[in-house]
């Protein structure tokens, strides 16, 4: 006892030690089990994850009826011949490559020429002589900016045409393009406030036909939109009775006469009455009849890019190896 009381400190610090060495043995064998639970676990894990990168690449049922390797093979196929099916109804380009300015002016020339000898065979009215379909800029011009979608808008603008000349329209009023450069810029045959849209699959190219015609002729433009093997959008049709112009020149006759008759005698001649246009007795609700119409059209055309071959196939490919 009197060692202890001599060496209390010493005893209390000794006592406190085996206390915390206890603890701390306790604390130990505590996380040892935790650690050895959770090593177990990742054994599992692992061995899981090894199981199924050896197991061999054969997804589907244990008796084999469902084999899904050959089901995504199938639906490849199908796929390709899904994209085939859709490009085929847009029409394959037909619009040469790497064209020069020797080359678009012969093909402008040539084929302003076929369309205003075609209108010229078939009677139909073209909006003034000499008329350039919408590349009167390019009339004149040596070289020549914009190549490439200047030779698609006017294939496009032949395409249109033909379709109109195939309905035998009575008069074409006018045609309207978005600019291809700067020179396009007048608002008679320019859309300016329209401008090609793209996309990564198509490019949509909008034109406007104004043109005279009978309801069964608006019929046959339709159609033949709607048969045609490129692929035309209609955006929009206004329809309204087209201007008499043998009222309007019988309107401007006695004045022209009255002018004349001034001039020689110094005086006017009192007013003549003029009948007023006879209009025809169209029941209510009857929008179109056989009165001469006057016929707004906006078309969109459509033209795919040209992709990759089998893109699609290649990728399904490699989803299913």
């Amino acid at each position: 006892m009197v060692w202890v009381k001599r060496n209390l400190g010493l005893v209390i610090g000794a006592v406190i030690a085996i206390v915390l060495l206890g603890v701390a043995g306790v604390y130990l064998v505590q996380k040892r089990g935790e650690d050895q639970a959770v090593t177990g676990e990742l054994d599992t894990a692992t061995s899981r994850y090894q199981e199924l990168l050896n197991r061999p690449v054969h997804p589907g049922d244990q008796n084999g009826r469902v084999n899904n390797i050959e089901l995504a093979r199938e639906e490849k196929v199908r796929m390709q011949q899904f994209l085939e099916k859709v490009r085929g109804q847009f029409g394959k380009s037909e619009v040469p490559s790497n064209i020069s300015n020797r080359e678009f002016r012969a093909l402008l020339d040539n084929t302003i020429s076929e369309l205003q000898r075609k209108a010229e065979t078939l009677g139909i009215t073209l909006p003034q002589k000499d008329y350039w379909f919408t590349f009167a800029p390019q009339r004149t011009a040596v070289e020549f900016k914009s190549i490439d979608m200047l030779t698609h808008q006017l294939l496009d603008v032949r395409d249109l045409c033909d379709i109109l000349y195939e309905a035998k329209v009575h008069d074409l009023k006018g045609i309207r393009r978005v600019p291809a450069s700067s020179e396009d810029n007048n608002g008679q045959d320019f859309m300016t406030d329209k401008k090609a849209s793209t996309n990564e699959y198509a490019i949509v190219t909008p034109y406007e036909l104004k043109f005279q015609g009978f309801s069964s002729e608006l019929a046959r433009v339709l159609d033949r939109l709607l048969q045609a093997k490129r692929c035309f959008v209609v955006r929009s049709l206004a329809v309204d009775q087209a201007p008499d112009e043998r009222a309007a020149a019988a309107e401007n006759q006695p004045m022209n006469a009255n002018l004349a008759m001034m001039m020689r005698y110094g005086r006017m001649p009192p007013p003549q009455a003029v009948a007023p246009p006879t209009r025809s007795n169209r029941p209510p609700g009857v929008l179109l009849d056989e009165n001469k119409l006057l016929i707004e059209l906006r078309v969109d055309v459509v033209r795919l890019k040209e992709a990759p071959t089998n893109t699609a196939g290649r990728q399904v490919a490699q989803n299913v190896q």
